[in-house]
């Protein structure tokens, strides 16, 4: 993902209208989810490599 301005603009092309509150309120929600769990990712990679 590239950032949240992307996945809601995605996600509201592919349904063809604009976004209810609470769909936005579960994408920001997945979206910082995405983003916690890709760094924990990066960080655990980057100690298996200096290793």
């Amino acid at each position: 993902m590239k950032n949240f301005f992307h996945l809601y603009h995605q996600t509201s092309t592919q349904l063809g209208r604009e976004l209810e509150e609470t769909e936005v309120t579960f994408l920001k929600w997945m979206y910082e989810r995405y983003t916690v769990e890709e760094i924990s990712r990066r960080k655990l990679v980057e100690n298996r490599i200096s290793r």
